[in-house]
């Protein structure tokens, strides 16, 4: 009997040893984190939360036309004939814009205008008439800005955006001349100023550049 319980005890004691010792392998290195059996994983990069700057946004130029009765001068283009009443500068030009830009149109007169807009050529005095007709805030063929009162100005409008002539008219005194044309046009610029003449017919200049 003293036998059989040394045996049994010896037994018992290899399969502890045995034990421990599968124990330790399991915990070394070679199946954990990279390194002995007592190393911590490292805390892992996480992705940036940052938020980039948004780029800032250049302001758009706008181009103010100022127009007058024909005391600003009357101009012969080869183009569009005589006009007069409006100008980017100060006398009356034929007014150059490029495509798909910002522009606002001022009455800087002391009398009531309004800017008409067509293609093709300028229309007959009886078919222009005075009333608004926004056109989707594009300053092209069908724009009519209605009547603007002295130091009135348009919303902001945009140029059409191809390439092309503009005749324009206002309804109130184009039987006195006051007509211009528009070349859009990449790079456009406004053409030579009209000398002035305070003695013409028509309307008396009281704007800017008389």
């Amino acid at each position: 009997m003293k036998k059989s319980a040394r045996i049994f005890l010896v037994f018992l004691g290899s399969v502890l040893a045995a034990g421990s010792i599968m124990l330790v392998a399991g915990c070394g290195g070679g199946g954990g984190y990279g390194g002995g059996g007592s190393t911590l994983p490292q805390p892992q990069p996480q992705p940036s939360t940052a938020v980039s700057p948004t780029p800032a946004v250049s302001a758009v130029p706008t181009v103010h036309l100022n127009f007058f009765g024909s005391a600003n001068g009357v101009l012969t283009d080869p183009t569009f004939g005589a006009v007069s009443g409006f100008t980017q500068q100060q006398h009356a030009q034929v007014l150059g814009l490029d495509p798909g830009v910002h522009v606002i149109i001022t009455n800087n007169d002391s009398t009531a205008h309004t800017i008409n807009v067509y293609s093709g050529g300028f229309p007959a005095q009886g078919a222009v008439t005075s009333a608004a007709a926004p056109n989707g805030g594009i300053f092209g063929p069908g724009y009519q800005s209605g009547p603007l009162a002295p130091g009135q100005s348009t919303a902001m409008l945009t140029t059409m955006s191809t390439a092309g002539n503009l005749f324009v008219v206002c309804a109130f005194h184009y039987a006195m001349g006051m007509r211009d044309g528009v070349i859009i046009k990449t790079g456009a610029t406004p053409g030579p100023q009209a000398t002035p003449n305070p003695a013409a017919t028509g309307p008396a200049c009281h704007g800017y550049g008389c």
